[in-house]
């Protein structure tokens, strides 16, 4: 009994200390990502750009359920006058989104994740309006729903990233930096240097926050004098956002390797800009809270009554 306690407390040790070969570079990089944060006046000024969009609308390519959160997997869809369309984030095929999603049901007891259906699916012909692509951030459930866009289009989106987005990676992200790269219909932009405004999408802007991975970005869309904030993954919940609440040690230190400093600025920060009426800030997992927060659900045209 001896040598078998022996045996199993090296084999721990030994799982401990190659966690932590694969977990530590991963931390001290993303403490080294704290971009300046854009003041509440630069957001104001988007809301008076004459060629800004349209409409902002979502849709869930995935749901998932528990106890006490409705987890979905959105994608935004953003709309200019002449018909052209921005994504942000791209959810999962149905394949991907059931394996995903049973990560879940082993750790949080959710039930299974009840796959909707892929971007172009939901799409349909209004695929061919889309011009643009940009990523909260690049982890799997936001990324791999590039793969059916590209199976089903022969045209060339823009991809819209910042500097932190397309150079810095880690475990979590460097597949999917790797799949946008090899992506067949995609061409990747950089914006340059500290730029946060896209000639390309006029009326949107485009900022680094880090804290959830090194490139993590806040997309702000005006429409009709309101502000949506499209934030990530910064919170996984609205009311974590609002209420300061963190994501608890196993999640950011274990599971995703975060800078919680940052996210601890970063959600009243965030949580005082949605004080103000014409302000939303939107977390990209919580269903209820995104059905509950005005934005619309995207219709296809020949579903519209």
């Amino acid at each position: 009994m001896k040598k078998l306690l022996i045996g199993l407390g090296s084999l721990l040790a030994l799982g401990a200390i190659l966690l932590g070969l694969l977990l530590i570079p991963a931390h001290m990089q993303i403490r080294d990502v704290a971009p300046e944060l854009p003041s509440k006046a630069d957001l104001e000024n988007l809301k008076g750009n004459a060629a800004g969009p349209i409409k902002i609308s979502y849709f869930e390519t995935s749901r998932q359920s528990s106890t006490d959160f409705e987890l979905g997997h959105s994608t935004f869809v953003i709309e200019w006058d002449d018909g052209r369309i921005l994504l942000i984030d791209l959810g999962m095929d149905r394949e991907v989104a059931v394996e995903f999603g049973e990560l879940f049901e082993t750790i949080g007891g959710a039930e299974p994740a009840v796959p909707v259906g892929t971007v172009p699916e939901l799409l349909g012909d209004d695929l061919g309006r889309v011009r643009g692509i940009g990523f909260t951030h690049l982890h799997s459930d936001h990324v791999q729903g590039i793969e059916p866009i590209c199976g089903s289009t022969d045209q060339m989106i823009t991809v819209l990233q910042s500097a932190d987005q397309m150079a810095k990676h880690n475990l979590h992200t460097e597949d999917q930096a790797e799949l946008l790269g090899n992506a067949d219909c995609v061409e990747q932009v950089q914006l340059p240097g500290d730029a946060r405004l896209s000639e390309l999408f006029p009326g949107i802007g485009i900022y680094p926050l880090g804290g959830h991975t090194p490139g993590s970005t806040m997309f702000a869309i005006a429409v009709d004098g309101k502000l949506w904030l499209l934030t990530g993954d910064i919170s996984n919940a609205q009311s974590d956002l609002l209420e300061d609440r963190e994501k608890g040690f196993f999640y950011s230190y274990l599971m995703v390797p975060e800078n919680v400093d940052r996210l601890a600025m970063l959600r009243p920060w965030l949580a005082d800009l949605d004080a103000d009426p014409d302000i939303t800030a939107i977390v990209s997992h919580d269903s209820k809270a995104l059905a509950d927060s005005g934005m619309d659900q995207w219709q296809r045209p020949d579903r519209i009554e």
